[in-house]
């Protein structure tokens, strides 16, 4: 695991660096960008570190052998670095510098960009390392397989969870939801008589944000949670509608039919394998792995019977009956990670292989569990398997780090053929027939697909994409209106379909939820399907014929902060709107919980959510820490109009009728409060508040004038005539107002202990 949130970045580097390994630092805490810290052990554990004036952020994990040898050849081969303690070396570092112990036959060096020494190219890798620890959602250079990341522990610079209400209607009578750090959530009437539900503080829920709605003749509450869960139940009967495990989400995926129905399987680095349905997204219940997650997962239909597979950081390989969910087989054997799987039907048998980091191949029988042969040969981690079907037997093909592929006779297990790749590393395989020819696809660090004909090793042409330079970090084929095609996942997030036979793009989409992580091709009824998994734990779902995004399973990977429930217009469904520390809003049926759009609202999280109706529209707006407000459609996330000016993070959101104009009105972290047309994005008046953050704001005609309330973290209650910008009243409370309401007889205040009526 990664190690205490709260363990400090060293900041400097010592004249003579503690412990064998690899010490890179970058910047000071005066930048931007801060200053970067990356340590990486003789056995390829690593450890970075991030610190800006505010911020502390660190991640560990491992890298694969085959990164530390490169980078060790090439320091080997650079200009000499000085010596520790040599007098050119400043303390503490003022640009880059790398310093290396114990792992050089020429002793121990250090390399300063600010001496006679500079660090050598090999040091922009490094770089390009630290910054996929730190940041796996960006843009990545080196290929997921070289990194497996350690799960994050909060930062100590996040802020405390904090409390969070509500105010709507339960059985016909005004009640309010309140959640409170350590205390649970509880809903209540609005004068506080009557307890109407909720839990306590062991129920295992650290609930993040609330909310009160009414659909399809129900009263809703809804409960957004620090692990990302969002659950809903029915607020008069207490019974459970629909709800999201929280936790990581999942890089790993694989899809299929099973008994004739499109399913899709998603894995984390953590948690167990859930199962959903691709085409409306409804989880269909989960496949334990003891908690381990899985690196690799794989479909399969052998005789009348749909199989999964999941293997990952325990080594041991599982196997399913996708249909009932039981295990059937629990393979072990390998010595370390296994990264990929693929299976080979053959009538009413099946051979599975999976491969990984100790090297070998294994080839079990999926009919009895028992191994049938290990395939030996390739010096690094095998990173694609894929099984062909020549005119002959069935042959197995495989490559690796150690920049080879080899192919292998299923039956006998022995090898048949073997070649090098100029010397890339090979990070995916894909079995295609153009013309009925069988042709093996490798995917590279550089981000080209490379045809080899698997019976000589020969080279037969390379498709790259005109963006080059993101590697590929995922590779599966299939086939589009009888064509053979190739999907390929790269480091820079996109997603790009291939035909196979004229080694063309088809199609490119654009990233969403960070590089891509895994790729899988299948069928529903009535068109094709393209599954991928991301390294922020989105699953996407696409058809490939047009590009158009379809269901997006998985839930939050961040805590929720901002919970609504938007109404019906016209014949639509009421929806449930979730914003999180993701940077995403997820927007599902409110009743059913089939999700029906996911939107990449902020990198940086999502602070504050209101939904409303706009020119007949139900609009969804998201605020940030950049102090910007977002429009966006709700049913189809077309953007609508940025609003600026609010001069620090987004703290509170509402929208309003101001006369005939519907306005969206924001609240700041630093007191300030403006109101924009929803429509066009211009100012429509500011109102000057206090000093402190603002929790609450609400919007309320009465007698055909627009009144504003605002409450803020001092305790502070302020009520305003918009139309003139006149400070009607302003109180100070007990209790810092989380949630208002207008009533007939006063202002209705909820905060940390209860409501209140003014």
């Amino acid at each position: 695991m990664s190690e205490e949130a709260g363990t400090p970045v060293t900041g400097t580097v010592p004249d003579e660096p503690v412990g064998p390994g690899l010490l890179l630092t970058t910047g000071h805490e005066g930048l931007p960008s801060g200053y970067v810290e990356l340590a990486v052990g003789p056995d390829g554990t690593i450890r970075a570190g991030r610190r800006t004036a505010d911020t502390l952020v660190t991640r560990t994990g491992r890298i694969d052998p085959a990164l530390l040898e490169r980078v060790l050849s090439a320091l080997r081969k650079a200009r000499p670095g000085l010596a520790p303690g040599d007098p050119a070396l400043t303390t503490p570092a003022t640009g880059r510098r790398l310093a290396v112990l114990g792992l050089l036959p020429a002793g121990d060096q250090i390399w300063d960009d600010t001496t006679e020494a500079p660090l050598p190219g090999v040091g922009n890798a490094l770089e390009a390392l630290a910054a996929q620890v730190l940041d796996p959602a960006a843009a990545g250079r080196l290929p997921s397989a070289l990194i497996a990341l350690d799960e994050p522990d909060p930062a100590p610079t996040e802020p405390a969870a904090r409390p969070a209400a509500a105010i709507g209607t339960v059985a016909g009578r005004p009640a309010y939801a309140l959640a409170e750090p350590g205390l649970g959530f509880g809903l209540a009437t609005l004068d506080g008589s009557v307890p109407l539900g909720g839990s306590d503080s062991d129920a295992g829920v650290l609930p993040t944000a609330v909310a009160l709605g009414t659909a399809g003749g129900r009263d809703l509450f809804a409960v957004g949670g620090e692990d990302g869960a969002v659950q809903v139940w029915d607020a008069a009967t207490g019974a459970l509608l629909h709800g999201t495990a929280g936790g990581e989400g999942a890089q790993a995926v694989t899809a299929g039919l099973v008994q004739g129905v499109p399913l899709v399987f998603s894995a984390g680095r953590e948690g167990e394998v859930q199962a959903w349905h691709a085409e409306d997204g409804r989880a269909l219940g989960l496949l334990p792995v003891a908690g381990n997650g899985a690196a690799a997962l794989c479909h399969a239909r052998c005789a009348d019977l749909d199989l999964v597979a999941a293997a990952g950081d325990d080594a041991v390989v599982r196997v399913w009956d996708a249909a009932t969910g039981e295990q059937l087989h629990l393979l072990v054997g390998h010595t370390d990670r296994v990264t990929v799987l693929a299976v080979l039907a053959l009538g009413n048998q099946a051979v599975l292989a999976s491969a990984g980091l100790d090297g070998s191949i294994r080839l079990w029988d999926l009919a009895t569990g028992q191994p049938v042969a290990v395939l030996t040969g390739h010096s690094g981690t095998v990173t694609g398997l894929a099984f062909l079907t020549p005119d002959t037997d069935p042959l197995l093909a495989s490559c690796a780090l150690d920049g080879t592929i080899r192919t292998w006779d299923v039956f006998t297990g022995k090898a048949l053929n073997g070649w090098p790749a100029e010397r890339r590393w090979l990070t995916g395989l894909a079995a295609v027939r153009p013309a009925g020819r069988p042709v093996l696809v490798t995917g590279d660090e550089s981000g080209s697909l490379t045809f080899w004909d698997p019976a000589t090793g020969a080279g037969l042409g390379e498709c790259t994409p005109a963006e080059a330079g993101f590697p590929v970090n995922a590779l599966a084929s299939g086939e589009l209106d009888g064509r053979p095609v190739l999907a390929a996942g790269y480091g820079d997030g996109t997603l790009r379909l291939w035909d196979a036979t004229l080694r063309t793009e088809l199609r490119v989409t654009v990233p969403d939820g960070g590089p891509v992580t895994s790729v899988a091709l299948c069928r529903t009824d009535d068109r094709p399907l393209i599954v991928c998994g991301t390294a922020t734990g989105a699953v996407r779902c696409l058809d490939p014929r047009d590009g158009v995004p379809l269901s997006v399973p998985t839930p939050h990977t961040g805590a929720v902060l901002g919970l609504a429930f938007a109404d019906p217009v016209e014949d639509g469904d009421a929806l449930l709107v979730s914003a999180g520390a993701d940077g995403t809003v997820r927007v599902r049926d409110a009743v059913t919980g089939s999700p029906l759009l996911r939107l990449a609202a902020d990198p940086r999280g999502v602070t504050a959510l209101a939904v409303g109706p706009v020119a007949g529209r139900r609009m969804v707006a998201t605020g940030g820490t950049d102090g910007v407000v977002r429009l966006w459609d709700a049913l189809d996330g077309r953007p609508g109009a940025e609003l600026t000016g609010l001069g620090g993070p987004v703290e509170a959101l509402a929208f309003g009728l101001l006369g005939d104009r519907q306005v969206v009105v924001g609240g700041s972290a630093g007191g300030g409060v403006l109101l924009w047309d929803a429509q066009d994005g211009t100012r429509a008046a500011e109102l000057p508040g206090g000093d402190a953050a603002v929790r609450s704001v609400v919007f309320q005609n009465l007698d055909g004038e627009a009144l504003l309330a605002t409450g803020d973290q001092h305790a502070a209650l302020r009520l305003w005539h918009v139309a003139s910008g006149t400070l009607l009243n302003e109180a100070g409370l007990d209790r810092v107002p989380l949630a208002i309401a207008f009533g007939d007889t006063g202002l209705h205040v909820v905060g940390p202990g209860g409501a209140t009526t003014l």
